[in-house]
């Protein structure tokens, strides 16, 4: 697996609403860091292809170390992909969500 192109970071910045007699009321609570979702484009060579489809399909918790080696649980998604058909065991090149959990 090469390293992470593209890398983009989504934010989560919630709002909650919470309801007052009478009116209702906006409270923003600002950016939530566990809800933020990276995404990366990635070349996989065939067999770790099979454990992120496996990842993806089984919903499982993946461990992540980032650049600046922060370790935490993800959900990872698949946003599209294409195959390499040039190199025999390179798979695909795929774009992938981390879901922080």
């Amino acid at each position: 697996m090469a390293n992470p192109q593209d890398e983009i970071i989504t934010p989560d910045d919630r709002q909650e609403t919470l309801e007052i007699i009478g009116s209702v009321v906006v409270q923003d609570f600002g950016r939530v860091e566990l809800g933020d979702k990276i995404s990366w484009t990635l070349q996989f060579w065939k067999n770790d292809w099979n454990k992120i489809i496996g990842y993806w399909s089984n919903r499982e918790l993946v461990e992540i170390t980032d650049a600046a080696g922060e370790t935490f649980y993800a959900r990872v998604v698949v946003r599209s992909y294409s195959r390499i058909y040039k190199f025999e065991n390179l798979a695909v090149e795929a774009k992938i969500e981390l879901w922080r959990v």
